[in-house]
Order: structure tokens, then C-alpha cells, then sequence
């Protein structure tokens, strides 16, 4: 189960709260320059990697929006096409969604053996008659081209920026800061209070950072949710690997009927079988 980030950032208080008031206070002399030039470089260090990484996020929110739109617009203009081929085709965009639901979005890549077979059908379709039906095809050709450059926006983007490199010079600027904060503070409660307050912005800071960069925030959403509301609108059953679950990422839906995927060989999860549960 994880920890929630408002959670993390309450024990977080709690323990430099402890700290600011437990702790004897040492005045030291001479630190302003050290503590002026730490807190000058932790914010343009920061600011850099939260700018590119906030920029990350976003980006891919945009190609996982574009890619179910696109699957969803495939799906009905196949529908107007109709026959065997549009039962394929939807086959094959289930199973694409069910195996997207299960890999990450770092490794969104790994899918593309299920991804590809929804062209499959397409040859097919080369010589659809009627205007309509050939508008259709069009349209759904076009789809099928803009689709793979979401996908590899998101493998782009989806994987951590921040290295640990970065994270052991961010680590080292806040081990000072913090050091230098809570043993030269005074006396006075308010300035215990007010280190105490200032050193949980600090690390939250980093925590936050942490949660963007590994897409833990909205990772419901991301992982699981856009790609089960696109299955919905198809009118398939939502999705859900076992795994998701058990760590505490998803909610299963109430009063509704759904999928869970278990995997025999986890955390292998190319073999899958697959669970219908609910009312």
C-alpha cells in the first residue's frame, strides 16, 4: 500500500516539529554566506529539474488523451464500415487496451506487437465501397498516423528525468540547509515553529519532485483510468491487473462488472488470465 504524498508530508512536519523544538540550538558564526549561496544553488538546481519535469507531466497527459481519442475514433468509424472487419478491428483494440493497461507508460513501447495488429484488418478494407465507407477508411487510415507518434511521445516523456546525480547534489544543498536552519534557530517558539515549517516545504519540495518525475500523481488516471474509458466507451468491461490492486493504485468500481487480471508468473506479465468480477 502506498503512502499518500499529504500523509508523507504530515509525518514529515511532525518529525522536523520534534526536531526544531528537541534539538539544543548552536549559534554559529559566519554561516549567512554558506546558508545564502546553499539556498541560491538548491533553487536554481531545483527549479531546472521541476521546469523540465512539470513540462514532462504534461506532455504526457497530452499523448495519452490522443492516443484513446484516436483508438475511440477508430473504433466508430469502423463501426460504419461494418462486417467482419469491424468486429476485428474492435477485437484488436481491446486487446491492444487490456495490454497497454498492463505495462507502465515507461514501457508503453513494449505493447506494439498488439498495437500493430489493428492494422491487420485495414488491408482488408483498401477497396470499401460506397462514399461513406471510403470517407471511413480515410479517416481511420489517418488515425493509424497519428497514433504511433503519440506512443512514442509517451515512451519519450513517461520514463524518470531526474538522475541520481542530480538527486545527490539536491540531497546534499538540503542536508545543509536544513542543518544550518535548525541549529542556528532561537529560542523563541516562533522561530522554531517557522524552521520547522520551512524545512518540511523543503523536503516536500523534493517529494513532490519525486512524485511528477515517476508519475505518481494522477497515476490512476494515467495508467489505468484513460485507457478503461476508452474500453467503457466501446462498451467493454473496465480492466484492472491484480497488481494495481494489491499496491494500492486503483479502486475497483462498485455496483459494476469488471476485469482483473491475474498473472501466474509475476512480476512477468506476459501470461495472463483474466477474471470477471462485481454484481
Amino acid at each position: 500500500m502506498r503512502v499518500k504524498f499529504v500523509f508523507k508530508i504530515l509525518l514529515i512536519f511532525i518529525a522536523f516539529t520534534l526536531f526544531s523544538f528537541c534539538l539544543p540550538v548552536i549559534n554559529v558564526k559566519g554561516i549567512d554566506p554558506l546558508l545564502t549561496s546553499a539556498t541560491f544553488l538548491f533553487s536554481v538546481l531545483y527549479g531546472f529539474e521541476i521546469s523540465i519535469v512539470i513540462n514532462n507531466f504534461s506532455q504526457l497527459k497530452t499523448q495519452v488523451a490522443t492516443e484513446n481519442a484516436g483508438l475511440l475514433s477508430i473504433f466508430h468509424l469502423s463501426q460504419i464500415l461494418g462486417g467482419d472487419s469491424a468486429k476485428e478491428i474492435e477485437d484488436k483494440i481491446e486487446s491492444y487496451l487490456l495490454k497497454a493497461i498492463d505495462y507502465p507508460l515507461d514501457q508503453h513501447l513494449r505493447t506494439d506487437k498488439e498495437f500493430f495488429q489493428i492494422f491487420r484488418p485495414l488491408i482488408k478494407l483498401s477497396n470499401a465501397g460506397g462514399d461513406q465507407k471510403g470517407q471511413a477508411l480515410q479517416y481511420m487510415n489517418e488515425g493509424l498516423y497519428y497514433i504511433p507518434q503519440a506512443r512514442n511521445q509517451i515512451a519519450e516523456v513517461a520514463p524518470k528525468f531526474v538522475d541520481s546525480s542530480v538527486w545527490i547534489m539536491l540531497l546534499t544543498l538540503t542536508f545543509v540547509l536544513l542543518g544550518i536552519m535548525i541549529l542556528g534557530r532561537d529560542q523563541e517558539f516562533f522561530s522554531k515553529l517557522t524552521v520547522a515549517i520551512f524545512s518540511t516545504t523543503v523536503v516536500g519540495a523534493l517529494f513532490l519532485l519525486d512524485e511528477i518525475d515517476s508519475n505518481r500523481v494522477q497515476e490512476e488516471h494515467l495508467e489505468y483510468g484513460a485507457f478503461n474509458q476508452t474500453l467503457e466507451s466501446m462498451g467493454k468491461m473496465p480492466y484492472y491487473p491484480d497488481f494495481a490492486i494489491q499496491q494500492g493504485v486503483v479502486k475497483l468500481p462498485k455496483n459494476s462488472v469488471y476485469r482483473i487480471g491475474h498473472f501466474p508468473k509475476y512480476p512477468a506479465i506476459e501470461e495472463r488470465k483474466i477474471e470477471i468480477m462485481g454484481k
